[in-house]
């Protein structure tokens, strides 16, 4: 089986892989009892967030890597799209893992999978994220090949916004500037557990590759709205991204919970700002009062999905020794070296006198 990258005459079997993959999951899709919709609803929704078909092509695009697994006998059986986050340190999100239901086809699943960590150590990525649903039949093939989960998302949806009255969000909320991203970090330290935090955030710059798919790195060069509130310091930031044909409004968010009327008048203000129409949230699992308000207000939990990442190596520069001068050998002895910027000493030879006793010989 070879990995190799995908080309333009790979498109419509990449497109049938695609559409197959989703027939399945659909059919093979229940009611759970924690769901408000079944299960296929919730993958519709799901695929709508994060794994559009539109996002496929074209394949030329820079900040994309698409790869795919050809057999000798069956041809393409499998593909995997990432997506790279313009950030540094380097950070990949996986959009789409498809295979064929054939036996190559699962054994493609883990030769996909190597060539993402082969293709991500040559571009100089040190970490891959990928989003599941709750019970996906790929999340054993993530765990088994590296990928750790490390939080859990809901997944919240609204078809229509309620009224809100407008004078609210001109009193709490502004736009946010680049130089509150040290801010928003430390707000997520004050909100996120340690053991999530330790594996998602230990340094800003890891932070700003990771979390919110980028949205941080990007504040202010795209045209997603960044939110703060101040009282003095930050304490709630979101972001508000527009919507697109393929993809409704979607909204990030975080806030401290100490004041929970300050809490409820920033969730009303934040959502005034929404556009009208359907809007999706992504919380976390421990934003529970967040999650809590945003159902008091229209919004429905659809469903839940893992947040897995694995880490790769990182390049380090090890610098070559410097070469060692042939050694010269010299008679052994006292030796005494003078600098050469120093002046010539004179050297003056040391002699010792002495004195003989002649024997008396015996008279």
């Amino acid at each position: 089986m070879i990995i190799r990258s995908a080309s333009f005459r790979d498109l419509a079997r990449i497109e049938q892989l695609y559409r197959e993959a989703t027939e399945d999951e659909r059919h093979g899709a229940q009611m759970t009892p924690d769901s408000p919709v079944p299960q296929a609803t919730l993958l519709r929704l799901w695929q709508a967030l994060t794994k559009s078909l539109s996002s496929l092509v074209p394949i030329t695009d820079v900040s994309e890597e698409m790869l795919v697994a050809e057999d000798a006998k069956e041809g393409v059986v499998g593909f995997v799209q990432v997506q790279s986050l313009s950030v540094r340190p380097r950070a990949w999100q996986i959009l789409n893992l498809c295979t064929s239901t054939t036996a190559h086809g699962h054994f493609a699943r883990a030769e996909l999978l190597d060539g993402v960590r082969n293709q991500g150590l040559e571009h100089g990525v040190q970490r891959v994220h990928v989003r599941l649903p709750l019970d996906h039949p790929l999340l054993p093939v993530f765990l088994e090949h590296g990928f750790t989960q490390f939080a859990t998302e809901q997944i919240l949806y609204r078809d229509q916004a309620t009224d809100v009255e407008p004078t609210v969000r001109s009193t709490l909320i502004r736009p946010a500037r680049r130089d509150d991203i040290g801010a928003i970090y430390l707000l997520y330290l004050r909100t996120t557990p340690s053991h999530v935090a330790d594996v998602e955030g230990p340094s800003l710059k890891t932070w700003q590759a990771g979390y919110a798919q980028g949205l941080i790195a990007a504040l202010g060069r795209d045209s997603v709205r960044h939110l703060v509130v101040e009282r003095p310091g930050i304490v709630a930031w979101a972001a508000i991204r527009p919507p697109t044909a393929a993809q409704p409004a979607s909204l990030s968010m975080m806030c401290e919970g100490h004041d929970s009327a300050l809490r409820d008048a920033i969730i009303d203000a934040v959502l005034a700002e929404l556009p009208s129409g359907p809007a999706s949230c992504v919380l976390r699992h421990y934003d529970s009062e967040l999650i809590r308000a945003l159902q008091a207000r229209g919004f429905a939990v659809y469903g839940t999905q893992l947040l897995l990442i694995s880490e790769l190596g990182e390049k380090v520069r090890i610098n070559a020794p410097s070469r060692r001068k042939k050694p010269v050998l010299v008679h052994a002895g006292i030796a005494r070296s003078v600098p050469s910027g120093s002046p010539a000493v004179p050297l003056r030879v040391l002699s010792t006198t002495t004195t003989r006793r002649q024997r008396s010989s015996p008279g």
